[in-house]
């Protein structure tokens, strides 16, 4: 048996180790252009039901009158399942489910009328909107409501009150654990399904006044891969996806459409590509990812100042537009 060759200089062993460097980048590159734009969603196997297709499949998305949320139900609707869509003002819910009725005449919608940041109190309330879901087959459930605080987005922990941190807390983290815990039982009995949650480029890095939402959002990706594994120590084939999320520009944020700031659209399509990548844990939008990948090489001094420098500028920005509203 012939014995592995060791490197007998230091110019074979630089030689040996730039050579796994390489093979590293080079993987790492591959892995970058299949996922973001070679790989093609697995939705439709999520059509497929226990009793033979006999009931449709269906879909909740949360905060879904606006943005992300919006687009990711128009998808999903246009990939043929029905879908449940969330809000808190019942007049945008309707408005909205005309809307996606006028383009879908041949799916079934619904509202699901719930303020995140209030009604997670109340477990009766919460009970009762779960329990209103159970005649349908939901296969997919899409935790996009969130918010940093309204207007003041941007806002020193030492200058927030008590009740903007419970705010926060409840639209980013609780809700979305409260719902997918009460919603849980169902798809575990049909032994099929699809949680994605929306975070944020924010839990990354350090991005200054952003500190609580930020928090949040970095318990979004722990809380998918923590239930992702769950579900695979329990043989049930619910898919578990986190995507984070860069700058986006929404009807609610003031950004010009570019190569790095895609709009709702191009990130709901994104977002759903991913399934059945056999990641938990991905920007939905390539070049976010390219954009933190970048970020994440530079050294944490300067990564630091980077940061500390957007967070200013964005809190001044904003502030500016508050004086002009």
């Amino acid at each position: 048996m012939s014995r592995i060759p060791y490197p007998k200089s230091a110019t074979e062993l630089l030689t040996a180790a730039g050579g796994l460097v390489l093979v590293y980048q080079l993987y790492r590159l591959y892995s970058f252009i299949h996922l973001h734009f070679l790989h093609k969603g697995s939705l439709q196997r999520f059509h497929r039901s226990s009793d033979g297709d006999k009931q449709p499949a269906w879909a909740l998305v949360t905060g879904a009158t606006d943005g992300i949320g919006r687009a990711v139900a128009e998808e999903l609707c246009e990939e043929g399942f029905n879908v449940v869509i969330h809000g808190r003002n019942e007049a945008k819910l309707t408005k909205e489910r005309k809307k996606l009725l006028d383009r879908w005449p041949d799916r079934q919608i619904r509202t699901l009328q719930l303020d995140a940041a209030e009604d997670v109190n109340n477990s009766s309330k919460m009970g009762e909107a779960a329990a209103s879901l159970k005649d349908i087959n939901l296969k997919i459930i899409v935790n996009n409501v969130g918010g940093a605080g309204g207007r003041a987005s941007f806002t020193a922990l030492s200058e927030r009150t008590a009740e903007d941190c419970e705010y926060i807390t409840n639209m980013n983290l609780r809700f979305p654990t409260e719902i997918t815990r009460l919603l849980m039982p169902q798809m575990k009995e049909q032994n099929s399904g699809l949680i994605i949650n929306v975070g944020s480029a924010s839990s990354e890095f350090g991005l200054p006044y952003l500190s609580i939402y930020s928090g949040c959002k970095a318990y979004n990706k722990s809380w998918s891969r923590s239930l992702s594994s769950e579900m695979i120590a329990e043989g049930v084939d619910v898919e578990v996806l986190c995507v984070i999320v860069g700058a986006v520009a929404t009807d609610n944020v003031q950004r010009e459409k570019s190569l790095f700031v895609p709009d709702a659209n191009q990130i709901a399509r994104c977002s759903l590509n991913l399934t059945g990548s056999g990641s938990v844990v991905e920007f939905a939008y390539w070049g976010h990812a390219l954009q933190a990948a970048l970020v994440a090489s530079m050294p944490e001094w300067l990564t630091t100042k980077i940061m500390v420098q957007r967070g200013k500028q964005e809190k001044i920005d904003e502030d500016l537009r508050m004086k002009k509203a």
